[in-house]
C-alpha cells in the first residue's frame, strides 16, 4: 500500500513537472511572438523632419533652379511656412512666372499639392538700411515700384505681419569681378563680393535674430573655394566664403547665447542653376566631379542640398550648431584628380 503511494506521488510529480514544462513553452512561445509583433510594429515606423507649425524666411530665391528654391521645396514638403525674399531687380518677373504657373511642376509636392508661399518681400541684402542706399539706386528703374526692401525694412515688415519666424535661410551671393583672377581684382569688387556673399549673412541674423523663437535655426551656403584653390572662382568670393564659414562658428556661439537658436552652414557641390552659369565654367566644375568624387555616377541635386537644410532646421538636429556640412557627393575629401592626365602610363 506504501509503495503505491509512493508510484503515485512519483507519477504526479512527474505530471505537475510536465505541466510546467509546456506551460513555461507556451508562454515563452507567446513572449517570443509578442516580440515579434512589436519589432513587426517597429519597422512601420519612421524619423520623420516634421517642422509642421513652423515658419521660415528664405531670402535669395528668384527662381526654381537653385539651391534657395530646392532648401523651400523640402521646408514646404515638411509642413513648414515658407515666406520668400527676393532680389529687386528679380521680383517682377520672378511673381510674374509664379502668377503664370511657370514654376507649377516645380511646386509639386509629395501629396500632388502645390508649394505656396506666405509672403514673397522684395529685399536687397546689400543695404542695411534705406539711409544707405546711394542714389543712383533709389533712381534706378529697375527698383521702381517697389519700397522697403533693405534689410531692416523687410525684417520689419516681417515682424509686422507675421510676428515670429523659426528658421533663416541665407541663400545669397554675389561677385562682380568673379571672373577675375584674385591678383586682377578691385578694392571694391572684392568688398562688394564680401558685402553681399558673406557681410549680409551678419546682417541677416542682426535683424531676424530678435524675430527668431527659441530653437530655431539658421542655414547658409558655402563652397569648397573657401579652403581650397579652385582657379577661376574670383573676384574675392573665395574670401567671402572663407568668412562666411568663420562667421558661421561666432555666430553660432553669440546668436546662441542671444536667442538660443542655431547657426550652420552646408558646403553644396557644383550645380548648373542659372546664378551658377554667371561664373562661366560650372559645365566644367560638374563634369570634374562626376569623374573625381568618390560619388560619381551620380549628379548632384539640389535637392539634396534642401533636405539637409531642412534635417539641419529641424528637432532633429538640436544639437548641431556651428558646423558646415558637405553635401557634395564627397569631392571635399579627394586630394587627387583622378582622371588627370599626369596619372596614365605609357605602354
Amino acid at each position: 500500500m506504501a509503495a503505491m503511494t509512493q508510484t503515485q506521488s512519483l507519477a504526479a510529480n512527474v505530471l505537475r513537472s510536465s505541466a510546467r514544462r509546456v506551460s513555461g513553452s507556451v508562454r515563452s512561445g507567446t513572449v517570443r511572438a509578442n516580440r515579434l509583433q512589436v519589432r513587426a510594429a517597429a519597422s512601420d515606423r519612421t524619423l520623420p523632419i516634421d517642422l509642421r507649425g513652423k515658419r521660415a524666411f528664405v531670402a535669395g530665391v528668384a527662381d526654381d533652379q537653385g539651391f534657395g528654391w530646392a532648401i523651400s521645396k523640402c521646408l514646404a514638403e515638411a509642413g513648414c511656412e515658407v515666406i520668400l525674399g527676393t532680389w529687386v531687380p528679380a521680383l517682377n518677373i520672378f511673381e510674374t512666372s509664379l502668377r503664370r504657373g511657370k514654376f507649377d511642376e516645380s511646386r509639386k509636392l509629395s501629396d500632388g499639392s502645390l508649394m505656396e508661399f506666405a509672403k514673397v518681400y522684395p529685399l536687397d541684402a546689400v543695404f542695411d538700411t534705406y539711409a544707405d542706399v546711394p542714389e543712383d539706386i533709389r533712381t534706378n528703374k529697375r527698383y521702381a515700384g517697389n519700397e522697403k526692401w533693405t534689410m531692416q525694412e523687410c525684417a520689419d515688415r516681417v515682424k509686422e505681419d507675421f510676428g515670429t519666424i523659426d528658421i533663416l535661410v541665407h541663400s545669397l551671393a554675389n561677385g562682380p569681378e568673379v571672373m577675375k583672377p584674385l591678383l586682377e581684382t578691385s578694392r571694391n569688387g572684392y568688398l562688394a563680393a564680401l558685402s553681399a556673399s558673406s557681410y549680409s549673412k551678419v546682417s541677416m541674423i542682426q535683424r531676424f535674430g530678435p524675430l527668431m523663437n527659441r530653437g530655431g535655426a539658421v542655414i547658409s551656403l558655402t563652397y569648397l573655394a573657401s579652403e581650397k584653390i579652385i582657379p577661376g572662382y574670383g573676384g574675392g568670393m573665395s574670401s567671402a566664403k572663407a568668412a562666411l564659414e568663420s562667421d558661421t562658428q561666432v555666430l553660432a556661439y553669440e546668436a546662441g547665447r542671444k536667442w538660443g537658436v542655431r547657426v550652420n552652414t552646408i558646403s553644396a557641390g557644383p550645380l548648373g542653376s542659372r546664378a551658377a552659369k554667371a561664373i562661366g565654367f560650372i559645365d566644367d566644375m560638374i563634369n570634374y566631379s562626376m569623374s573625381n568624387a568618390p560619388l560619381n555616377e551620380k549628379p548632384l541635386l539640389a535637392m539634396e542640398i534642401g533636405q539637409t537644410a531642412a534635417f539641419l532646421c529641424s528637432p532633429l538636429a538640436s544639437g548641431i550648431t556651428g558646423t558646415m556640412v558637405y553635401v557634395d557627393n564627397g569631392l571635399h575629401c579627394m586630394g587627387l584628380a583622378t582622371d588627370s592626365k599626369s596619372l596614365e602610363r605609357k605602354d
